[in-house]
């Protein structure tokens, strides 16, 4: 097996990327894997990823946000094109495409020749989170949904995201549902639930993990920290991303009941902070997630912990209903819906935590690499 991974949005020593990378090399063994990175990322030991791609996804999905600066579409497609000109796909067996922005999924579908292996196209991501609301970006959609015809007429193509639909602007596709895998985790484990064991006066933990975005509500996860009541009864910890040290030290000082770090975690290490807490915060924006999946959801339910989701969020609670029904509660995205949530939800928190764990075992079947790789 000789696989091949085309991983643009690969850039840092964390997120999604990193994670299902490292988890893949595990899996099939660093000999077998070829992963072409950002060029801005720095290879690890763990992690040999190849510095290659020339075009940031991430940075041009914000070049429009407050009109800061002309991206010529043009340019990017041009310089995007040539990235992948220099691959000699006939060599491997499968092509992964995890995380495919617009821009290098239509530069694949001009460039990929020679390629009579199995071609993973993932959409963890979905067209439309890579621009904000612009004619840009109906266009890139548009021009997305014509690459993956196009490459469906070159290759044996498997198409999936992490809810079974690819969401367009001008439209919606039905593709396979399939999650990142997680080779290196456990049986759920964890401390025991706070309010059901012996200690019952200790506070229930609250944990939020991830980029501090506005997207993720972290600004209302700031001020439920300076909610009386929400003090009264639950201690928030706050796991940020490596090299947001000043921030974490700044929300640490703040006040008692919230806390934070920012370092490095494998993936062991990153589960285990799933473990010492209660409950997972993803009050996320309806406005970004409404129609999106997030890895943290899958995470959470695969440690047996419950959440807290938004009302709005159709696709994530979707998701929990069908994989562990019950192991959530859901507000309103605002600090006093989700105030009023938690408060009617601490005596609920054992059963919530009991569905969360019958749950983990379903999703434990979906993220393995068999289950990925199969069909």
């Amino acid at each position: 097996m000789s696989i091949l991974v085309l991983a643009p949005t690969l850039k840092t020593p964390s997120g999604h990327d990193h994670a299902f990378c490292s988890e893949l090399i595990s899996y099939a063994g660093a000999a077998n894997i070829k992963i072409l990175a950002s060029e801005k990322f720095q290879p690890e030991p763990s992690l040999p990823a190849v510095p290659f791609f020339l075009v940031d996804p991430y940075e041009y999905r914000w070049a429009h946000k407050e009109a800061k600066r002309k991206v010529l579409w043009g340019d990017l497609l041009k310089s995007a094109s040539r990235d992948l000109q220099k691959v000699d796909f006939s060599i491997y067996s499968k092509l992964i495409f995890h995380t495919a922005d617009p821009v290098y999924l239509v530069a694949l579908s001009r460039c990929l020749r020679r390629f009579s292996g199995t071609l993973y196209l993932g959409f963890m991501l979905p067209p439309s989170f890579w621009l904000l609301e612009t004619v840009r970006r109906r266009i890139l959609s548009v021009l997305s949904d014509v690459a993956i015809y196009s490459l469906k007429r070159k290759a044996r193509v498997v198409l999936y995201s992490e809810t079974g639909v690819i969401q367009f602007d001008h439209r919606s596709l039905k593709c396979l549902l399939k999650l990142p895998p997680v080779q290196s985790f456990g049986s759920p484990t964890g401390r025991p639930m706070a309010g059901s064991g012996s200690d019952r006066s200790e506070r229930i933990k609250i944990g939020f993990f991830g980029a501090p975005f506005e997207d993720k509500g972290f600004q209302i996860l700031l001020e439920l920290a300076e909610n009386a009541e929400v003090q009264n009864r639950f201690q928030i910890k706050v796991f940020l991303p490596p090299g947001q040290q000043d921030l974490a030290d700044k929300i640490s000082s703040s006040n008692g009941f919230i806390t934070a770090n920012s370092e490095d975690r494998d993936v062991s290490t990153y589960f285990g902070c799933i473990s010492s807490i209660d409950l997972v915060y993803t009050l996320y924006s309806p406005n970004a997630y409404k129609d999106r999946m997030s890895g943290v959801v899958q995470d959470a339910i695969l440690a047996g912990k419950p959440l807290l989701v938004a009302t709005e969020c159709a696709e994530m609670r979707r998701f929990i209903d069908q994989v562990a029904p019950g192991a959530y509660v859901h507000a309103g995205y605002s600090v006093p819906g989700a105030a009023g949530c938690l408060v009617s939800t601490t005596g609920k928190l054992p059963e919530l935590s009991k569905q969360a764990k019958a749950g983990a075992q379903a999703i434990r079947k979906l993220k393995t690499f068999e289950a990925y790789f199969d069909g």
